[in-house]
């Protein structure tokens, strides 16, 4: 699953060359190093006119089903996109990019559990896949929210957890953000990411708190001997 994660970098121009934005797309975001369930994350989705625009959405996917708002949803299984109501229509019509430099996993061992960043091993930025919807708000606004697709988990992951977030390959946002893309295509991308594209490393337990935020999470722990 992906339960925090972080976006440390909110150089305008590195976020427009990265995701192919154009130069009216603006930035107000400050580097996050705890982004948590219920944060407004950063998301590009694409416009009408071809173009992508950032924007901002809740992070846990409100979707409908039956008329009536089902409970958040922070990931959706990649294997059941199609399949599941609540995801379903969300899938087929309405795919985001929530941009990320790392995630955080778990570890348990005999010592209890330690807390592991993990990014790309050339510290570049990635995307997840993403989906989104909108449903009313309860002063009459329209609730944007989203979802980060999960898969099976690479051969880096799967001692640490059994799901990992789908991290596309550049290659692939585009035919995922695009509404002309076939379903069976779409459905090809969501795979693990290569294990040797990873790397991990143990940070401090700090970042158990969702409270806190900032650099110091990315410290590795201090050990008493």
């Amino acid at each position: 699953m992906c339960g925090r994660f972080t976006l440390t970098t909110t150089d305008p121009l590195k976020l427009r060359r990265r995701f192919d934005l154009d130069e009216s797309a603006q930035f107000d975001d400050q580097p996050r190093f705890n982004i948590a369930p219920t944060d407004a994350v950063l998301a590009i989705r694409e416009r009408d006119d071809g173009g992508r625009a950032p924007g901002r959405l809740r992070w846990g996917l409100v979707a409908t089903r039956g008329g009536e708002a089902h409970r958040s949803q922070i990931n959706a299984r990649a294997e059941t996109l199609d399949d599941k109501i609540v995801f379903r229509e969300s899938f087929r019509e309405r795919r985001c990019l929530v941009p990320a430099d790392g995630f955080y996993e778990w570890r348990t061992d005999d010592n209890g559990k330690q807390a592991l960043w993990i990014n790309r091993a050339d510290g570049e930025l990635f995307a997840f896949a993403g989906i989104w919807a909108e449903t009313p708000g309860r002063n009459g606004s329209p609730v944007h929210s989203c979802a980060i697709v999960t898969c099976e988990p690479n051969e880096l992951v799967r001692p640490i957890h059994d799901r990992m977030p789908v991290i596309l390959d550049p290659d692939a946002e585009a035919a995922w953000l695009a509404e002309t893309t076939e379903i069976e295509d779409l459905k090809q991308v969501l795979r693990p990411i290569e294990a040797d594209v990873l790397a991990t490393r143990e940070v401090t337990d700090a970042v158990n708190n969702v409270r806190n935020d900032g650099p110091g999470l990315l410290e590795s722990p201090l050990r008493l001997f």
